[in-house]
Parts: C-alpha cells; structure tokens; sequence
C-alpha cells in the first residue's frame, strides 16, 4: 500500500521513515519534513490523492497544535495513519487523537526510530542498528559510536533530497557509503574550527552551587549537542542552556533539565529538552550586530528563575 511518511527534519526523522519502510517493505510515495509546530498546517493542507495511508514519526504534540491536528484528521476518516512519538504528551491529547482515528504508538523510553522499531518491526536486526545509533544522539544516551558519525552524514547536507537518499540507502540495508568519509572528515574539521569562535557565545554562572552555561546560537558548526559537550566539559557545567531567538533548549549529562522546558511551556527529554523563548525585537537586533553580552544577560535572567524555582535533580 502506497503511503506518505511525515517526519522531523533531523537525523531522528529520517531514521524514522527508514525503519518504518522497512516494516512496510516499501519506501513511501513521498516523505514530508517538518517542525512539531507546523504539523497541523500541513495535515491540513495534505493532497492525499490515492493514498490511504500516512506515517507520521518524531513529532510532538503541544496544546496549540492539537486544534489544527484533530480538525485535519477529520478529512482523513477513510486514511490509516500511525504516529510514532517519543516525546511527552499529556493524557488527553493521546485520547483525543486516538479518538479521531490515529493508531498511536507512544514510548518515551526510547527516541522516535526506537518506537518505529519496537512496535512495528522488532526482529530486523538492521533497523535496531539505525534506532541504536539514533537514539545514542537524540536522547542523549552517548552509548553507540556509530550515533555521532551518522548525525554528521545527515546534517552535512540540509536539502530534504540529500535526506531521501539516506532514507532509501538505510532501507536498503546499508549504513554506509565511501564517500561518507570525507564528509565525515570534513565536517569534523569544520567544527574544530568552530569551537575556536564559541568563548564570545556563552557566559556561565553558578546556581544554587551548580554551573551553568548560557549561551546564544552562532552560525555554522559545531551544532549545539557537540558545543554542550565541549562547553560542559572545558567550564564543569552541570547544565547548557542555549537560545536561538525563537527557542531554548537544554542540555546536561547528570541533571533532568525537562523540568525547566516544561516550566517554560516546553517539553522534552530528561537530559535534553526545549521550550518556545521569542527574544525581543531589540535584542534579535543586537544578536544581529554581534551585540552577544546583552543577549546572553537576557536568556540569563530569563531561565535562571525557571532553574532556580525547579531545582536540580540529578539522574
């Protein structure tokens, strides 16, 4: 049966729809990479043509997306569609989508190629490879060495073909291409570079005895999983929180950081998680002129309340 495959635009979605092509034994008619925020516009705005069925994996739900979710599910009562997710959601979210017909597979335990693969196709020892180096990176396990070469070899190219490639290349049973090599080896060589630029980017602060490290986003790489770590392990920060103008997003090896996303409105992980932070038009202006000092002092006295309120609870 034909199907479209919607997915998150990470190393976590592709992943995603390759282990569940493999369950299907079959790559989809068309694969759909999006933000959890803009779900429900793009259900609503689907053309779903012959096909009857759609995958949808590593998306979340929050409460302003719910709406637009169930009001696009409504044209799909003659359409199977599976949602494979690992992140939080409240109860009645899950009960109002399940009851709008979505076959919902939800698993916190693991990252959103993990739930594919434990629900839809256990016994494929090559999609527990994929969903093990996955889930090494996006839950922030650190447990598969294969996990950090693979991210690189997604996130070397961001147009969704590039994606589509790796997707078909993971269902077919490979891992690997010659040519990832030297894209391995040239996007290491660019972060090495990158870390050099990070000391005017983050100021780090002490909190209730604990370190932690403020930062605000920088263009190229190293990405911000690789600076948490770099910028942890040079300060002794316990915590790296790191804003983009339109978000923030928490980073630690020892602490549940979830509680201060969801603090914010957010959600996520115990050891990496996110919420919705608009910075002010003046400071995206200074972001924009390299004005970094007022920009981190803002994040800083933003988050350092929602820390402080939550504590620190170690995992």
């Amino acid at each position: 049966m034909e199907y479209y495959a919607i997915v998150h635009n990470d190393f976590d979605g592709t992943a995603s729809a390759a282990v569940y092509a493999r369950a299907a034994r079959t790559l989809p008619k068309k694969v759909f990479f999006t933000e959890p925020t803009k779900i429900g516009d793009l259900l609503n705005n689907l053309n779903l043509g012959d096909v009857k069925k759609i995958m949808i994996a590593d998306i979340g739900m929050n409460q302003d997306t719910l709406p637009k979710v169930l009001t696009a599910l409504q044209k799909f009562k003659e359409v199977k569609v599976e949602w494979f997710d690992h992140h939080v959601w409240k109860e009645n979210w899950k009960e109002e989508v399940k009851k709008a017909g979505v076959e919902l597979y939800h698993d916190v335990s693991t990252c959103g190629a993990g739930v594919v693969n434990k629900y839809m196709n256990p016994d494929d020892d090559f999609s527990k490879k994929i969903a093990s180096a996955d889930c090494s990176v996006d839950i922030w396990l650190h447990n598969d060495p294969l996990g950090e070469k693979l991210r690189r070899i997604v996130e070397y190219n961001r147009d969704y073909s590039w994606k589509e490639h790796l997707i078909a290349l993971f269902y077919s049973g490979k891992l690997w291409e010659d040519d990832f090599n030297e894209i391995l080896e040239e996007m290491v060589n660019k972060e090495l570079k990158g870390y050099n630029k990070l000391k005017k980017y983050f100021k780090v602060i002490t909190i209730d005895n604990e370190k932690v490290a403020f930062a605000i986003r920088w263009k190229g790489p190293p990405d911000i999983s690789y600076a948490a770590q770099y910028i942890m392990s040079r300060t002794g920060a316990s915590v790296f929180v790191s804003a983009n103008g339109v978000a923030v997003s928490f980073r630690s090896n020892s602490f549940n950081v979830r509680k201060f996303a969801v603090g914010l409105g957010g959600g996520g992980h115990p050891l990496a998680a996110g919420a919705s932070l608009k910075l002010p038009l003046l400071y995206r202006i200074y972001r924009k002129l390299g004005m970094t000092g007022p920009v981190i002092s803002y994040v800083m006295k933003k988050i350092s309340p929602i820390i402080e309120e939550n504590g620190f609870e170690r995992i």
